[in-house]
């Protein structure tokens, strides 16, 4: 921490914190292992917690910070409790934990600055979850019978990390107060336009004027990889940029297929659809999902993805749940063969059914022989009963086999679903001699 730091977090307002013995949580001493251990057994279960106490008490801040600051409340929260735990590892180093809360509430407190919103909700986000953070603590300590020194290491710790991430937002609400006024101007528009409808203080044509900016009539977000910082672009100045390295993103105003020649330049970024310029959120929503499917290797990484291109893998991917639910009655047995087996008759099927039930088509796109393709499907027909392919579930068949023929969709989801699939069927025996003739036909 530096010293500028070090003087912010003595002097921070958050009374309870200033109250600690020791400002400085970065230097307290490692928890005994086992301590470390539960904490990190029941981390999930606390950030559970302390998001559904922020959402409760604070629903429309929360909802503002979701839609506007690039991490989501579950987000800051996990990161928050997680920087809480490393900071008492011993075999990390704790001032690189309190360093990575200094920069992440830095950038919501200069967020703030940007949209004109005061700290006072975000102190009392952090309250809440420091309320639960303690009662949490002290249940522990009752039921685990930890030594009374080390409940009140750990609950001053709590409110010395607020205290700091509190100084930290306080910082970049200062600085950002400090900057140009028409960047300040132009970012508090980029925040808004891609914000919902109802948290905008103030309408966009008012906004864009302050930031001489024209509004266009449409426009599309541009989601790059974290860490891919805007500046390392050439990009022409009605082009709106957030610089989080987190999350990082453009506005482009008025996009073109298939963009700006610039556009190319930025690898594995995701380009939401082309939408009216007061619904930038729902672009924004889209790229960063397409982003993350290109970060997982599911949508392919070479040059901006368009989610337009891949409505069906994102669909299928969003819908995961049900999709899977929906997996074992419509493939039913077809979901218990080995992979090798497995996977050519699912394709075949996807393809046979974009290409409107045809099998000369469907052997020319798979490169196979046609009687290959009505061979598999006959399996596929005797595997499900005659109940797939049904002409009336077209749709959603096709979307659940988009998903489990991805990249990383097989591997997550079809353990699952052949278990349903078993439970939907029967036993495993009567699976197994329906699969008998198939497999020495294949042979």
């Amino acid at each position: 921490m530096t010293p500028t730091h070090e003087r912010a977090a003595r002097t921070h307002t958050h009374e309870r914190a200033a109250r600690t013995k020791d400002p400085h949580a970065q230097y307290a001493a490692p928890l005994p292992g086992e301590t470390r251990r539960m904490l990190l057994r029941h981390m999930p279960a606390a950030v559970d917690e302390m998001e559904e106490a922020v959402r409760t008490g604070l629903p429309h801040y929360a909802h503002l910070v979701d839609g506007t600051y690039g991490y989501s409340v579950r987000q800051i929260i996990d990161r928050t409790v997680h920087c809480f735990v490393s900071i008492h590892d011993g075999g990390r180093p704790g001032p690189a934990a309190t360093a990575e809360i200094i920069a992440l509430y830095e950038r919501i407190g200069a967020r703030h600055g940007r949209l004109g919103c005061p700290l006072d909700a975000l102190r009392d986000a952090l309250d809440l979850a420091g309320r639960v953070a303690c009662r949490r603590l002290i249940k522990d300590a009752y039921r685990l019978h930890w030594p009374a020194p080390l409940l009140a290491t750990l609950t001053e710790d709590t409110f010395t990390l607020i205290g700091t991430a509190i100084a930290a937002a306080t910082r970049g609400y200062a600085e950002e107060s400090h900057r140009a006024p028409l960047d300040v101007q132009r970012d508090r528009l980029r925040d808004a336009l891609v914000a919902e409808p109802d948290d905008r203080a103030r309408p966009l044509a008012e906004l864009a004027a302050a930031a001489d900016w024209r509004l266009p009539g449409t426009l599309a977000v541009l989601a790059l990889p974290p860490g891919d910082h805007p500046q390392t672009h050439v990009l022409p100045p009605e082009v709106l940029a957030d610089r989080s390295a987190a999350a990082p993103y453009l506005i482009l105003p008025n996009p073109r297929t298939p963009g700006p020649r610039w556009l190319p330049k930025a690898k594995g970024a995701a380009l939401g659809p082309v939408v009216p310029a007061d619904r930038g959120a729902v672009s924004l929503r889209w790229a960063r999902r397409g982003l993350e499917l290109v970060e997982r290797g599911t949508l392919p990484a070479g040059t901006p993805l368009r989610c337009v291109d891949h409505v069906a893998v994102l669909t299928a991917f969003r819908s995961g749940d049900l999709l899977e639910a929906a997996a074992a009655e419509l493939l039913g047995r077809l979901l218990e063969l080995p992979p090798r087996r497995r996977e050519p008759l699912l394709e075949t099927l996807l393809v046979y059914l974009r290409c409107g039930d045809n099998a000369v088509l469907t052997a020319e796109r798979l490169h196979v022989h046609e009687q290959t393709v009505r061979y598999r499907l006959r399996q596929i027909t005797q595997l499900t009963d005659g109940t797939c392919p049904d002409p009336e579930r077209h749709l959603e068949t096709m979307l659940v086999l988009t998903r489990l023929l991805s990249p990383g969709g097989a591997d997550r989801g079809t353990v699952g679903w052949r278990a349903g699939a078993g439970e939907a069927t029967g036993a495993a025996g009567q699976a197994g001699g329906a699969h008998q003739p198939a497999r020495r036909r294949q042979a």
